[in-house]
């Protein structure tokens, strides 16, 4: 598949629909075209059995859901992880919305030895000045959210500043989920941390909107909501 069918397919792709609904969270993004995250999945998975560094170092970026195709191809093809990493590293500094960070978290697919590189290659993001590079960081810890990695991602938490929206957010989401996964030790750090007020107050309202919470967790995290 050459550079030309793959820009005929993201155009065929394009919903009007749901282009409007995305411009309706993110009203500074422009080009937006609609086309879904799913389809672009699929056709990452078919871009990935040619020759993917051709398409990397050559497809002509014109629309937002082509940028994040070209994130979902890193994370998809079968490069080593170094190599994805190089590719990465132009990737991120380039992200100007919150959708760039977040399409990347369930594309990545690694096996368990090589978290430690994944977790050592996102660190470098952690105390960015960029609002979105800050973000990839703390989406992507949504790949280790197990019990060998709770104490360093607490750590994070407690001593990043997250003083921008969008990292705010993805922090609040990140406990949410953590509390969903491991509910007493989540609780335990809710009752004892030094979040802003925002993001802590955030990550409760998360909680309470989790369709895994249960009834009484929901009722629990309400009533621990700061003033």
């Amino acid at each position: 598949m050459n550079l030309d069918e793959i820009k005929l397919k993201m155009q065929q792709a394009q919903d009007r629909a749901n282009a409007e609904h995305f411009a309706k969270t993110s009203p500074d993004v422009k080009n937006i075209t609609g086309v879904r995250i799913p389809y672009m999945r699929k056709l990452a998975k078919e871009i990935a059995k040619g020759d993917t560094k051709y398409f990397l170092d050559n497809y002509n970026i014109e629309t937002h859901e082509e940028f994040l195709l070209k994130g979902i191809v890193i994370l998809s093809s079968k490069f080593s992880l170094e190599e994805k990493f190089a590719y990465l590293e132009k990737y991120v500094p380039e992200i100007y919305d919150w959708s760039g960070c977040d399409v990347l978290v369930s594309t990545l697919k690694c096996k368990d030895d090589e978290l430690h590189l994944v977790y050592d290659f996102i660190m470098k993001y952690r105390y960015s000045k960029n609002e979105y590079e800050t973000r990839f960081m703390i989406v992507m810890l949504f790949n280790f959210l197990r019990e060998d990695y709770l104490d360093k991602i607490k750590e994070i938490l407690e001593t990043e500043n997250f003083d921008k929206y969008y990292t705010q957010m993805a922090a609040a989401w990140l406990i949410s989920v953590m509390f969903i996964k491991y509910r007493d030790y989540t609780l335990s750090y809710l009752n004892n941390n030094s979040l802003d007020d925002f993001t802590y107050n955030k990550a409760l309202q998360k909680i309470r909107e989790s369709n895994r919470a249960s009834k009484e967790d929901k009722e629990l995290v309400k009533k621990m909501k700061r003033k």
